[in-house]
């Protein structure tokens, strides 16, 4: 899903109203103007990743990861699973790699990836196993049986 969210906002860099978005937001501005930009680029990549078949709750903590990756030019290239997942995050310039860099010293990267993390395990489905008290109390007989030991 991952992937699937950065395939959905490297698309958005193609649209010229995203990419004037991304260069008046590294322009001198106030910070007002630069929260209302921003909001503006937070709405457009949210309804980007929600037409792209996002979940809701997924799309709103991907879009802070992918905001911050948009307006310091870094590109999510793949995301593998297995026993960790593992980002491969493409920077054009050292300037990027530099403020790369600075978002995983600075912990803002591990702070927005967690949010996502926590989404998808959150999303999970869950499976509640529902004993009666007669076939558990059944079971520690049988099983307090074999060890030879009883245990109340």
């Amino acid at each position: 899903m991952i992937m699937k969210g950065g395939l959905i906002v490297s698309g958005l860099k193609a649209k010229p109203d995203i990419t004037a978005l991304i260069e008046r937001l590294n322009q001198d501005l106030r910070q007002l103007e630069k929260d209302v930009l921003r909001d503006e680029l937070k709405w457009e990549i949210s309804k980007a990743l929600e037409a792209g078949g996002i979940p809701p709750k997924i799309a709103k903590t991907m879009t802070m990861v992918f905001a911050n990756l948009l307006i310091e030019d870094i590109d999510l290239s793949r995301a593998m699973r297995g026993e960790s997942i593992i980002l491969y995050l493409k920077c054009q310039s050292v300037q990027t790699l530099l403020r790369l860099k600075e978002m995983v010293l600075s912990g803002l990267l591990l702070w927005l990836l967690n949010d996502v993390i926590k989404q998808f395990i959150e999303s999970q489905h869950r499976i509640h196993l529902v004993i009666k008290a007669e076939d558990y109390n059944l079971s520690l007989f049988y099983l307090n049986n074999v060890t030879g030991t009883f245990v109340i």
